[in-house]
């Protein structure tokens, strides 16, 4: 059903693409590469490890088309920290730009993968990596949740800046992304705000998520260099926001819809967001929860439950 309903809704934009600095292809072909390396996959779960980003999503999208579940790695974790997990998950496979290549001897699947569309590895702040299993339905209702409020349109052209074994980037920005029809282009450049910048108006960026030390730092190139950059939304999330960046991002961008929003990978993982005309009154809120989901706060903890709560 995930896989059906991405193809269905990247089909309605066949044309429209998805790049990076040195390549891109259409929605069309990008289905049909996923789908000619999803037709070799006969194992129960990936792991996924590629260099660029496009390469990784074409994986992703494999191992969606195939009933696969999909392991996103990266090569930023260290070799040491990749072996671990490749041993804690029983991972034999990993998908990389050459192909599939075969990492440890094959072991029987366990049941618990049923259903199962990703497992992303999540430490927390000081624990040691686990596996947040994430279900398909999971995935589909944090999408329903998410396009019910993010104002996306088929003109705009996001520039996703961050890699996608975030569960933040892979949900938040290049899915939803895909299910409204928009340009996608990946860059390497990372914490560059100077070449951000940049890309932003060489490019016609519209739409752009990252932290709040990221649009803290990009926004003050923008108010140095007075030329204003054509964002239209910013969605602002990864660590806690505070006054002076809410009010350096508001004099830079005055004009554009600022979603501060929240999550855990273990939510798959948006589980809350604060409405873009509510940004200046209260910019370090996170919101309201999203539509399908329950919230309560028991003992100073926050407690969530709904459809896309991992399995």
């Amino acid at each position: 059903m995930l896989y059906e309903h991405i193809k269905e809704r990247m089909l309605a934009n066949p044309g429209q693409w998805v790049g990076d600095e040195s390549r891109r292809m259409t929605y069309r072909a990008l289905l049909e590469e996923a789908e000619r390396l999803g037709g070799g996959l006969d194992r129960r779960k990936y792991g996924i490890l590629c260099r660029s980003e496009l390469d990784t999503a074409r994986a992703l999208l494999a191992c969606f088309s195939a009933g696969r579940t999909a392991v996103p790695l990266s090569a930023r974790y260290g070799d040491g920290q990749i072996r671990g997990i490749i041993a804690g998950m029983g991972l034999s496979h990993l998908i990389t730009e050459e192909g599939v290549e075969q990492v440890a001897p094959e072991q029987p699947e366990p049941e618990e993968l049923t259903g199962v569309a990703l497992i992303m590895s999540t430490s927390g702040t000081t624990g040691r990596p686990k596996g947040a299993m994430i279900t398909r339905e999971n995935l589909l209702a944090n999408l329903r949740d998410i396009e019910a409020y993010f104002r996306l349109e088929d003109t705009d052209h996001i520039l996703i800046a961050r890699p996608l074994y975030h569960c933040a980037v892979l949900t938040g920005e290049f899915l939803i992304s895909l299910l409204r029809g928009l340009r996608i282009t990946f860059t390497a450049a990372g914490f560059n705000p100077a070449k951000l910048l940049d890309l932003i108006r060489r490019r016609g960026i519209t739409v752009l998520g990252g932290t709040p030390t990221l649009f803290y730092h990009l926004s003050d190139l923008v108010c140095r260099g007075g030329e204003e950059a054509p964002l239209r939304v910013i969605a602002v999330s990864g660590e806690c926001m505070t006054q002076a960046a809410a009010n350096r991002m508001r004099r830079a961008f005055p004009k554009t819809l600022v979603y501060h929003v929240y999550g855990l990978t273990e939510a798959s993982p948006r589980a809350a967001w604060l409405p873009p005309e509510e940004f200046d009154a209260a910019p370090l809120s996170v919101g309201r929860p999203l539509a399908s989901l329950q919230a309560r706060i028991v003992g100073g903890e926050l407690q969530l439950a709904g459809p896309s709560i991992m399995k």
